[in-house]
């Protein structure tokens, strides 16, 4: 750190004096002058200055040093020389403050440099107690590669194993990733290592892909300069990939017209712009971009701010907007066809969580169902804190607080008049944990709530020694209903998401750490920290039809039907509070504490850092604009502004309404609106039904669950055309079949080895083997044919193998992409049918399936096989094609053999096949099958 030395506090003392003397060449007769006030200031700070204890209080009265400016102070008839006398004070003011910047430029850095140091230090003890972060991971892969005694070894073993690094995303690289990069594919030795920009690296051993147009993680270090100086280092080999696949016509030429006007090239900061190539189709109904909140809002009269009042009135047009489009059924493409817009094809998305109060607000009173996706910290929501609490009592039954806190709680439903009552009925009425089962079986018999739930805290207290934690939290969410407990709350399908979301993660840590309760609470506790940001990933369910509101960055990557971009800053970002900047190529931060405690460059580095502030926050509207496929809403709702005309003092909204001018798009004003809209709010809480219709609905739910939920290939080609699915089975069994079946679903005779342990080994060589050239079939078939029990079979499973490898189907298949064993599954009618592929490739004309036949069949009997096993191969493709949307030109049954050429046949009419599947499946969907 900088040497703080002594402070010499004598020259500023002796030229004060000076200038203070000056103040005798007064001779005006007025009472009072400016300058002679200056200079009264000037003779205070000096007494300030000798009579101080010491260094400190001299410091003291430096910072809290204010001298007025003095270039125009003083009337010249008052003076004898009052330019002179001018330029004297106005020099020994700017000296002042020279001293006083200095110093505090001196002390702040050597704050911030042993601040430094001593976070280096933790780090590094952090490092030899081996908790690290991806931080100190990244830290530590960069010096074990430049190592000068073993990175060179570390960099040739890993360049042998991969010889080619493909970087996507390109944009979002921090500098030590790009460093780690360059080491790898660099054949320099790591001793002439200076950085990474003067590093060679091998031709063809290193590719980026990146949109410097989406590169919006500044504060993660992913600097837009880091990209631009890769992009001129690697000049030449590059290629620009401009056609989009995503959004409609409509919406890219806006979206070119618009960010072609605002991303201009900067040197460092910005990247050109190039313009896109859409490929779609536009939607039939509705408008591609709509605009809303086009004019600039009024102070406000109505007694809230000027913020508040913009935020209420685009909440309330954006409610208004989503329920026109869902009225008026607005296209959205689904699987290539299109359909009316629901409320789960819409996303709001905006800058930050702060914006999403008011849309909340206003989705509550107009009934639009919608849910947070963002990185919400799930376990500071009520329901999962009620939970937490009833944990933390049965873990320790001497917390009164907590166990008071589980029976107040939803879990367990306790009114304060309840455990009033209870607490005067009973002495020591929390100690609950030295009773015997008998004790809490007395103490229940009245059905108190209090009594039932503390019998309950002590029967899982007893079970949390024997069982997990997750088994514990299973059984507190089992016993207490708490899945059912969220049909009462405001939004039921989000707190049911954040219920389970804790339940599976309850599994997952009770899978990895082996701990008890404690310790699981402990961890908990660490989710919940002030600074602890879990992400929330939850997947949403089918049947929720629900908008989803998240932020610009969480919705990086992904797209939506239609997006709405809301909540844009309603003022330029001001420079207030404490801040540290970081420039590059300094060892040492830039630091502001107030505004006149701050590091001498402060100001430089700031500036610039408005620049590159301002240039990704347009990047970041980018972003959010090119999330949309069908449909792009823009919210522009803002405060009127006097705010200068240059780009750099214009907030977002008035950008972005400059810059659309002339581009192709819609407004709409909800302002002058007659009716309110809204959409019909479920009732979500049901009536209690009658004893007769609760038997019909308990008959019917038990009815349902004796059915089959999923339907196999095997069963499928096991049914007859002229009759519903059973359970009976042709009298003579066709291996042929089995690969899809259940155990429960094959005969006797067939279950266990016989019969099927010579495919399995057979299926299982052909999913790991060298199908370009069978190389090791030999050595893979005695490994499976031990595992089945059949080693005196291996020859013959190496030979029915090695018949598959030679076909020319096969042989296709390897020159492309395929697929091996590959699992498919898709909803049919209300039924979910599945099935294992052998292999699937690519060709020119779509998906081909191949699938395995390892019973030995004389060529006169192959097309009644080929007949028999039609369903199966149709259902195969009738998967496929609804799964990945990809049309499967042929299914192709290939009759391997032990001692000739296998025969390789095309199942014919697969179209007319495939409706013959479709069929099946809906009679078992209408009717169901018994186990």
């Amino acid at each position: 750190p900088p040497h703080l030395t002594e402070i010499q506090f004598e020259d500023l003392i002796s030229k004060g004096r000076a200038i203070a003397r000056r103040e005798g060449a007064f001779v005006g007769n007025a009472d009072s002058d400016s300058m002679t006030e200056c200079l009264t200031q000037v003779t205070q700070f000096v007494r300030e200055l000798e009579s101080a204890f010491d260094e400190i209080q001299q410091v003291a009265a430096l910072m809290d040093c204010k001298l007025p400016s003095g270039k125009r102070a003083g009337r010249k008839e008052n003076w004898t020389d009052i330019d002179g006398l001018r330029g004297d004070y106005q020099s020994y003011r700017d000296e002042v403050i020279l001293f006083r910047t200095s110093l505090t430029d001196l002390v702040l850095r050597r704050l911030t440099a042993c601040l430094t140091n001593f976070i280096l230090a933790g780090i590094g003890e952090q490092r030899k107690q081996g908790r690290l972060d991806y931080q100190d991971l990244l830290v530590s892969t960069k010096e074990i590669l430049c190592d000068p005694t073993r990175g060179s070894v570390i960099r040739s073993k890993i360049a042998d194993k991969y010889q080619c690094l493909l970087v996507d995303e390109f944009q979002d690289t921090d500098p030590i990733q790009i460093e780690i990069v360059t080491l790898i594919a660099s054949a320099i030795n790591t001793e002439s290592w200076t950085s990474w920009q003067a590093a060679p690296t091998l031709p063809g051993q290193l590719f980026f892909v990146g949109d410097p147009k989406q590169s919006i993680y500044r504060f993660r270090r992913a600097d837009i300069s880091l990209y631009l100086d890769t992009q001129k280092k690697y000049e030449t080999g590059q290629l620009q990939l401009s056609t989009n696949f995503r959004s409609t016509p409509e919406i890219i030429s806006w979206i070119n017209k618009v960010f072609g006007d605002l991303i201009n090239s900067r040197e460092g900061s910005q990247p050109s712009y190039t313009p896109l190539t859409p490929m779609r189709e536009p939607a039939p109904v509705g408008a591609a971009v709509s605009i809303v909140g086009s004019v600039a809002h009024p102070k406000s009269t109505i007694g809230v701010s000027d913020a508040d009042s913009v935020r209420l009135a685009e909440a309330h047009d954006i409610t208004q907007h989503i329920i026109r489009i869902v009225q008026e059924g607005w296209s959205v493409q689904d699987n290539n066809v299109w359909r009316a817009a629901r409320l789960s094809d819409i996303a709001i998305l905006v800058p930050t969580r702060s914006r999403m109060t008011e849309l909340q607000r206003d989705f509550d009173r107009a009934g639009v169902s919608y849910r947070v996706a963002s990185s919400y910290n799930v376990w500071r929501s009520p329901e999962i804190r009620d939970l937490v609490i009833c944990l933390k009592a049965i873990n320790d039954p001497s917390d009164s607080l907590a166990t008071v806190s589980a029976l107040r709680s939803s879990v367990y439903g306790c009114g304060d008049d309840d455990l009033y009552r209870f607490r005067t009925n009973n002495s020591d009425p929390w100690v609950w944990d030295p009773l015997a089962n008998s004790q809490h079986a007395t103490r229940t018999k009245a059905r108190d709530p209090v009594a039932l739930g503390l019998a309950h805290l002590a029967e899982l207290h007893r079970e949390k020694a024997v069982v997990s934690p997750s088994e514990l939290v299973g059984k507190l969410v089992k016993d207490r209903q708490l899945e059912e407990q969220c049909a009462a709350r405001r939004h039921p399908g989000e707190s049911l998401r954040r219920l389970r979301y804790v339940v599976d993660q309850a599994r997952a840590w009770s899978d990895t750490h082996n701990g008890d309760l404690q310790t699981f609470l402990s961890w908990i506790t660490q989710q919940t920290a002030e600074n602890a940001r879990p992400i929330e990933t939850i997947i949403s369910e089918d049947d929720d039809d629900s908008v989803q509101i998240m932020t610009v960055h969480a919705a990086k990557g992904l797209e939506f039907p239609i997006a709405i971009v809301a909540g844009l800053p309603l003022r330029a970002p001001t420079d207030s509070g404490a801040k540290v900047g970081y420039p590059q190529n300094l060892l040492l931060p830039e630091v502001k504490i107030r505004k006149d405690v701050k590091t001498l460059n402060f100001d430089d580095w700031s500036d610039a850092e408005k620049l590159f502030d301002r240039d990704e926050s347009i990047r970041t509207l980018y972003v959010a604009c090119t999330r949309a496929r069908d449909h792009l809403v823009i919210s522009l709702h803002r405060k009127e502004t006097t705010a200068k005309s240059g780009s750099q003092y214009r907030i977002p909204a008035e950008l972005l309404l400059g810059a659309s001018n002339g581009a192709p798009h819609t407004e709409f004003d909800y302002t002058a609106q007659n009716q309110i809209l809204r959409i019909s709010k479920r009732d979500h809480y049901v009536s209690r039904p009658g004893i007769s219709e609760w038997r019909e609905r308990y008959a019917n739910a038990v009815d349902f669950s004796g059915k089959f939920g999923i339907l196999t290939a095997t069963r499928i080609a096991q049914a007859s055309e002229s009759s519903m699915m059973t359970s009976e089975r042709d009298e003579t069994f066709d291996p042929g079949l089995l690969k899809d079946a259940e155990e429960s679903e094959l005969p006797l005779q067939s279950r266990g080895r016989y019969g099927t342990a010579i495919g399995r080994a057979v299926h299982a060589v052909l999913q790991t083997v060298d199908l370009k050239d069978g190389n090791g079939v030999k050595a893979l078939a005695k490994l499976h044919a031990a595992a089945e029990g059949i080693s005196e079979l291996s020859e013959e499973i190496a030979s029915l193998a090695s018949s598959a490898i030679d076909t020319q189907e096969v042989q296709s298949a390897v020159q492309g992409r395929y697929w091996r064993e590959l699992h498919v599954a898709c909803p049919i009618d209300g039924q979910l049918i599945e099935g294992y592929v052998d292999l699937v490739y690519e060709s020119d004309d779509g998906l081909v399936v191949i699938d395995y036949k390892t019973d030995q069949v004389e060529p006169e009997e192959i097309e009644s096989k080929v007949n028999r096993y039609r369903l199966q191969g149709a259902t195969y493709a009738l998967a496929l094609e609804e799964t990945t949307h990809e049309k499967v030109s042929k299914v192709v049954f290939a009759f391997l053999s032990s001692h000739a050429k296998a025969k390789c046949v095309s199942l014919p009419n697969l179209q007319a096949a495939i409706v013959d599947a479709k069929e099946v499946i809906r009679r078992e969907a209408e009717a169901g099958s018994r186990p």
